[in-house]
C-alpha cells in the first residue's frame, strides 16, 4: 500500500506532537536520529507487535540500541499471555484516530551499536507508580487474582493519573498523543467485522481476551467501589491495549519491572528482534 507522509513539524495538527517532543527534550531525552511522521492515509493497519516487554527504577534512563542481541526472558507468564500476534483491519474513515496515524522514522542510516533513543526515568511510568496509587495499594493488600498484574498496575496509573490530575499531570504531553481510538485492535472490532472471521479459531481467542479483561475490571470494581468513577469498562479495555502494545520489561537494580516508555513505545522491530533496550 502506498502512503504519503508529512514530517509533523509541517502538519496543521502537529501541536500536540511537537509539545510531546519538547517535553521529552526538556526532561533530558535524546533522539537525534529520529523524527515523528504523520501519515495522510486513513487506512493503515497496526504495524507493531500487539505487545512488547520492558521495566525501571532509581535515577537514570532507558536506552534503546540498534545492535543485535540475544532475546531476553522477561515476565515469562505475563509476556506469554500477551504475545500472540493478532490481525488488523483498516481503520474506517470515520474513526477518530484515522487522521492521526504517525510513526517514528530514522533521519539517516543508523550504524550497528548506536543508541537511537534515551529516555530519562522521570518520563517513565512504572509498575511501582501504579502500586502507589490509592487503588493500587488496595489491590496489593488484597488477595485479588488478576490476569496480568504488572500490566494492571501500569493501567491503574495511566487511568488514575489522567482522571485525577488531568491536564496538570506531568505526563499530560504523553497522554495527549496516545491514540484515542484503538479500532484496529480485535477487542474493539464490531460484530460485522468479526463475521469475516467466521470459522476461525481467532474468534475464540478474541472472545477469551475480552472476557479476561472484563473479569479484571469487575474484580477491581468489587474491591474498589470508587474505580468506576475513574474508568469505565471501555476505558479499561483501552488502557489494557495501550499497555500490552507498548510496555517494556527492564531490569533495574536486580529487580524486573515493566514500564511505559514515551517515544520508544512507537518504535517497531522485527521478530526475532535485532535491537536491545536497557536501563542505565
Amino acid at each position: 500500500m502506498s502512503e504519503t507522509y508529512n514530517p509533523l513539524r509541517q502538519s496543521a495538527q502537529a501541536d500536540k506532537f511537537q509539545a510531546f517532543e519538547q517535553w521529552l527534550r526538556d526532561n533530558g531525552a535524546q533522539f537525534p536520529l529520529l523524527e515523528l511522521r504523520q501519515y495522510d492515509a486513513a487506512t493503515k493497519g497496526n504495524t507493531g507487535d500487539e505487545c512488547s516487554s520492558g521495566s525501571s527504577s532509581s535515577s537514570g534512563s532507558s536506552s534503546f540500541a540498534s545492535s543485535p542481541s540475544p532475546s531476553s526472558s522477561s515476565s515469562a507468564n505475563e509476556e506469554k499471555k500477551e504475545s500472540s500476534p493478532s490481525p488488523s483491519l483498516p481503520l474506517p474513515p470515520s474513526d477518530d484516530g484515522s487522521s492521526e496515524m504517525r510513526s517514528v522514522h530514522a533521519t539517516a542510516a543508523i550504524p550497528p551499536q548506536t543508541t537511537v533513543v534515551s529516555i530519562p526515568k522521570r518520563c517513565l511510568i512504572t509498575v511501582e507508580m501504579g502500586q502507589a496509587t490509592p487503588i493500587g495499594r488496595k489491590i496489593l493488600s488484597s488477595s485479588l487474582e488478576l490476569d496480568a498484574p504488572k500490566h494492571i498496575f501500569l493501567m491503574i496509573y495511566l487511568l488514575w493519573d489522567r482522571k485525577v490530575r488531568g491536564p496538570s499531570s506531568f505526563f499530560h504531553p504523553y497522554y495527549a498523543i496516545l491514540p484515542a481510538s484503538l479500532r484496529n485492535m480485535p477487542v474493539f472490532w464490531t460484530a460485522d467485522e468479526l463475521r469475516h472471521l467466521r470459522g476461525s479459531h481467532l474468534l475464540r481467542q478474541i472472545r477469551d481476551r475480552i472476557d479476561a479483561i472484563d473479569d479484571d475490571y469487575r474484580a477491581i470494581c468489587s474491591l474498589c467501589p470508587e474505580f468506576p468513577a475513574v474508568a469505565s469498562r471501555d476505558d479499561f479495555r483501552w488502557a489494557r491495549m495501550i499497555v500490552c502494545s507498548r510496555n517494556f520489561g527492564l531490569l533495574v537494580d536486580g529487580r524486573r519491572t515493566s514500564a511505559l516508555v514515551p517515544h520508544a513505545d512507537m518504535l517497531n522491530h522485527r521478530r526475532p528482534r535485532e535491537t536491545k533496550w536497557t536501563f542505565d
